[in-house]
């Protein structure tokens, strides 16, 4: 593959990526010119908690994707912690790809543990106290627009 195909290849799935985090309501996204060359590090600029490194290669491979992730979420004053790696399996076509990410162990961890805490706290005495004025001042209004 020439170089231009190679790089134009890589630029759309970067938007292909970047088009999926808007439509899933996440963020704005948008591709990074250059590649994280600029003064945005990683391949994807978004308002998410990761740095994101995006692959479109024939060959995979990881730990040199990962190593840069890592490399460009430091240089990007971010956690060196705080990347993701997306790339698509090569056995799939462009138009209807697979596209996995990979991330840090204990990121993913922190990731599940959030996604089971309760949106809301068990409730206090505060809490407790306000519900009640909440109820008493209901009630009046009720009674006042029967």
């Amino acid at each position: 593959m020439k170089a231009k195909s190679a790089i134009a290849k890589g630029k759309r799935l970067e938007l292909y990526i970047a088009k999926e985090i808007e439509e899933m309501g996440l963020s704005r996204a948008t591709r990074t010119a250059g590649s994280g060359s600029g003064q945005h590090k990683g391949d994807v600029f978004a308002n998410i908690p990761f740095l994101l490194e995006v692959k479109n290669q024939e060959k995979i491979d990881i730990n040199r994707w990962v190593d840069q992730a890592k490399k460009q979420a430091e240089q990007g004053n971010w956690d060196r912690n705080k990347w993701a790696l997306a790339f698509r399996d090569p056995r799939t076509h462009e138009t209807n790809p697979d596209i996995y990410v990979v991330l840090d162990l204990w990121e993913w961890l922190k990731l599940l543990k959030k996604d089971k805490e309760p949106l809301i706290k068990k409730p206090d005495r505060q809490m407790k106290w306000d519900l009640e004025n909440l109820k008493v001042a209901v009630n009046k209004l009720l009674k006042h627009y029967k």
